[in-house]
């Protein structure tokens, strides 16, 4: 993973959500992280382990105004998640789905054109740094169980609820 440049001026801050408090991350490129973690300790711990060589500085006040553009004004402020390429190709294809419909893990692993790579797909989404706006809740197994989901699955639940 590559670290935020120093010029961004990283910055964090927690804030409630439709989905409990959530944990978001941003510099001048864009939101980086944006996570539901369970404690506050959890989220450093993420930010920390995301972003080894990056110092954050706390600004609830613009996390509250981030927050409240996403999910109060239904906006998508601009993104810069940090991955590998094959990482960024999946979280690309999971930004296609659209709001209020599901995906499976098959169908996004044959929209990159690798449609053997199921489990690698998988690993991807489960490593997506910007929960909600990057929707990994809305791939399910092809059976039609929901699967996983970082924040755990109620939380997939009130999401997938939320956008119909």
């Amino acid at each position: 993973m590559r670290q935020l440049p120093s010029c961004s001026e990283p910055s964090f801050g927690f804030h409630a959500s439709p989905f409990g408090e959530c944990c978001i991350a941003f510099s001048k490129d864009g939101i980086c992280a944006l996570t539901f973690p369970e404690t506050r300790e959890s989220a450093y711990a993420d930010l920390e382990h995301r972003f080894p060589e990056t110092e954050f500085r706390q600004n609830n006040e613009m996390a509250g105004h981030y927050i409240s553009q996403i999910f109060d004004k239904g906006e998508k402020p601009r993104l810069h998640p940090i991955g590998t390429e094959f990482q960024l190709s999946i979280w690309n294809a999971l930004q296609q789905v659209p709001k209020g419909k599901t995906s499976t893990y098959a169908k996004i692993a044959e929209a990159i054109g690798r449609p053997k790579a199921v489990r690698a797909v998988g690993t991807a989404i489960g490593a997506n740094p910007i929960a909600f706006l990057i929707p990994c809740h809305r791939i399910i197994r092809s059976d039609g169980g929901l699967g996983g989901f970082r924040w755990g699955l109620e939380c997939k639940k009130l999401m997938l609820e939320w956008e119909k």
